[in-house]
């Protein structure tokens, strides 16, 4: 969460919408801590779900979305 993590996701996130219209993310759908950070960073919750099965058990991930005009319009992307 402090400068260096943000330096590092801006970074990433421009060299991924260089290349790319948009950057999706998988996250765990319990996983709170990393939900909330995609949403600081503007990314946006789609209704799509993954089910994917892990050692016998299901995982269901949620997934997210950022695009370029997203990111330029967010937090990472002005800086």
């Amino acid at each position: 969460g402090g400068t260096v993590n943000a330096a590092m996701k801006r970074l990433m996130l421009a060299h991924a919408l260089a290349h790319f219209d948009r950057a999706i993310f998988l996250v765990g759908e319990h996983n709170a801590r990393s939900r909330r950070a995609l949403e600081k960073i503007g990314a946006i919750l789609t209704d799509r779900r993954q089910r994917t099965v892990l050692a016998g058990r299901e995982i269901v991930h949620v997934i997210y979305a950022i695009d370029r005009a997203g990111f330029a319009a967010g937090p990472l992307g002005g800086a």
